[in-house]
């Protein structure tokens, strides 16, 4: 057992080596590195927000075509660069062939309208990977490329967390018709 002189001696020389450059420092960068590589930066990120999804017809168990159609809207926006970018709303809709609620779980693709509140607009291709969590929420991450508008070139991600408190209507005759959540917005670019 450690006495608490010992304890002291071990904290302290701990603290010693991070402060050295110890194991859990970053290794230094060499000058050349540095130079050829870029960092991405922060363009904008949206802090809060929220989404809501619908689906028509209703989501069941069994596969059928589907019209998915998610609205959201972010606010809170802010840019270490001095953009005037404050909110910003998004859009997407479109059929789903043989889709399911065991569907719900699966990667996807897909294009995303974002509107600025500045009137500009970024067209988004993304890759979105779904994960459940304690059985009553699913976590939706997309990330992708700003195609054409504003931020053009640019990585995006956004993450969604759907409070899917009633997946048990996939079971029901009327189905699942909507699930909501909160929802982040980050740009990444060079500069």
């Amino acid at each position: 057992m450690f006495s608490m002189k010992s304890m002291w001696v071990l904290a302290a020389v701990g603290l010693g080596l991070l402060a050295c450059g110890g194991p859990e420092s970053s290794p230094a960068v060499p000058e050349e590195v540095g130079q050829a590589e870029q960092r991405l930066l922060t363009l904008v990120t949206c802090p809060v927000g929220a989404t809501h999804v619908t689906y028509s017809p209703p989501l069941r168990t069994q596969p059928q075509d589907v019209v998915f159609t998610s609205t959201g809207q972010a606010s809170n926006c802010y840019s270490l660069l001095g953009s005037s970018v404050t909110s910003a709303t998004s859009f997407v809709s479109f059929l789903m062939k043989g889709y399911s609620c065991t569907d719900l779980l699966d990667i996807s693709s897909g294009t995303t309208l974002l509107t600025w509140n500045t009137g500009e607009s970024s067209t988004v291709r993304q890759t979105q990977t779904t994960t459940a969590v304690n059985g009553n929420a699913i976590v939706v991450t997309q990330t992708g490329t700003v195609l054409s508008g504003k931020f053009v070139g640019a990585t995006f991600v956004r993450t969604v967390t759907l409070l899917a408190t009633d997946l048990a209507a996939c079971d029901s005759p009327e189905g699942l018709t909507s699930i909501s959540g909160p929802m982040t917005i980050t740009l990444l670019g060079l500069l």
